[in-house]
């Protein structure tokens, strides 16, 4: 079972889904991911295709102001919404494809994940909604097969760090162009 690694939520278990295929980020990735970033307290955070919502459900355990979860599968997203009913913090959700979604959304943001589906990748089209969200301090999480050798190629977004862990690589973009 998922649990939350870490904050004031540690040890309490995250959403299990047992429809789709949803491909939760691991513990020892989160704990990979997080011990990167260091502090995520006070960031309002954009969790996209964000399944069980194990990465902003953990950012939100470790002190993050708010999150905002976007997935296209209802059940994932209900999921969510009965997890956090339980735990009291600021969290909005939608049902849709990132596309779709995005472009209604005005708030920008201090941290965003982007967990796509690894044969989908990230297209350009969501990489530039992602920019028009985002601020000059913006961190940008990208996770992808660690098979592929994918590079974000955006305007604003440089490369700051890349790990790997078991199936998964991390990479770790910070705003830069603004």
């Amino acid at each position: 079972m998922t649990r939350i690694i870490a904050g004031e939520w540690r040890g309490h278990p995250l959403p299990k889904l047992t429809t789709g295929s949803v491909r939760p980020t691991t513990d020892r990735a989160r704990t990979i991911l997080f011990d990167t970033l260091r502090d995520v307290t006070e960031f309002s955070v954009l969790d996209l295709y964000s399944g069980t919502g194990a990465l902003g459900f953990e950012a939100l355990s470790r002190g993050a102001s708010s999150l905002v979860s976007i997935d296209n599968n209802r059940k994932y997203i209900d999921s969510q919404k009965e997890w956090i009913q339980k735990h009291t913090k600021p969290f909005k959700s939608y049902v849709g494809d990132v596309e779709t979604v995005l472009p209604r959304l005005q708030d920008k943001y201090d941290l965003i994940f982007a967990d796509p589906p690894y044969a989908e990748g990230l297209p350009a089209e969501v990489l530039n909604l992602i920019e028009s969200h985002s601020t000059p301090d913006t961190i940008l999480v990208f996770e992808s097969a660690r098979r592929s050798d994918t590079l974000l190629e955006s305007e604003i977004y440089r490369l700051v760090k890349q790990k790997e862990v078991a199936e998964t690589r991390i990479q770790i973009y910070k705003a830069d162009k603004l």
